[in-house]
């Protein structure tokens, strides 16, 4: 028996805290699919705002009050990546493309729960629009664009799946975008450009929060073209870092991700930090931190040794 999947017009498509681009594109593009309301829980990083411009789509409310909402999850499945009201919403759906981590979103009764292994969220809510025979416009196939292109940086990292690729084809038709590939390196330059930002704010672009067992830690990425006028804040990144370790966290890390090169130096807030990151990588710090060849993901290289080294 095959029932197409519908929600109430009232309910909100949130997606995590320090919102990118995937999970902004997700929330528009589910909302305008199913009804409802798009919803971003922060600022917009320089990448997501270009991404809307360039298809004329306004950006989402603002929201972190979701008691007693009916909420649509997109984009990641711990509360801790929410608000601390989430945990009192009626989660109606959770569509991602993440592994399960503790603090998942456990209701008391049945939910849809839609996980697939992709690389981009948007390729899933894509492939909705397809079951359900709906036309995309030009409008939502861009947007849904963006978030596959950000999240695979132009479908080159390693996770970047087949049907990634096939699915951004199609959209990248309907979007009247002819050079994926030069609209990927606008997407770049444009996320590159932080000039505006603090240290504290670049820490927290791309931040979040991962619990193992009882341990908490936090984990920012700064992926830029360049990545060396952001290595120039190191010291008030790190001071940044120590700040937001006094918040109940076991540990803080942040990558500097240079995607002229596509390696990656992480760092962590004090010595602990490091010790840590030596032995979940078995590598040695250097001058910066620890030096990464060829790795560059968050979820694919990052988070996976220092989950192993938590949990054992």
């Amino acid at each position: 028996m095959s029932v197409q999947l519908s929600f109430p017009s009232n309910a909100l498509f949130v997606g995590h805290k320090n919102p990118d681009t995937d999970c902004t594109c997700s929330a528009i593009a589910a909302a305008n699919l199913w009804g409802g309301t798009p919803i971003v829980q922060g600022e917009l990083n320089p990448e997501t705002e270009f991404v809307l411009k360039q298809f004329n789509v306004e950006k989402p409310a603002f929201e972190d009050n979701f008691a007693g909402k009916d909420v649509v999850v997109v984009d990641h499945n711990q509360t801790t990546q929410s608000a601390a009201s989430v945990v009192e919403a009626n989660i109606l759906s959770i569509i991602d493309h993440h592994a399960v981590q503790d603090n998942f979103f456990f209701q008391k009764g049945p939910i849809h729960i839609d996980m697939r292994t992709v690389a981009s969220c948007c390729t899933i809510i894509a492939d909705y629009y397809a079951d359900m025979n709906v036309e995309i416009s030009a409008q939502m196939a861009g947007v849904m664009l963006g978030g596959i292109l950000s999240d695979t940086l132009g479908l080159t990292v390693p996770h970047t799946t087949d049907i990634d690729r096939e699915v951004a084809a199609k959209l990248a038709k309907i979007a009247g975008v002819e050079d994926v590939e030069a609209f990927a390196q606008e997407m770049l330059i444009a996320k590159s450009d932080l000039s505006k930002y603090t240290a504290a704010e670049i820490l927290n672009l791309d931040y979040k929060d991962f619990i193992f067992g009882d341990i908490k830690i936090g984990f920012g990425v700064c992926e830029s073209l360049l990545i060396d006028k952001v290595i120039a804040k190191h010291d008030e990144i790190s001071a940044a870092m120590q700040e937001n370790k006094k918040n109940g966290y076991e540990a803080i890390f942040f990558a500097y991700v240079d995607l002229t090169t596509n390696n990656s130096v992480v760092i962590g807030a004090d010595d602990a930090d490091f010790t840590v990151l030596e032995k979940a990588f078995g590598i040695s710090k250097g001058d910066l931190g620890v030096s990464l060849e060829g790795k560059i993901s968050r979820k694919n290289d990052f988070i996976p040794p220092v989950s192993a080294y938590f949990n054992n």
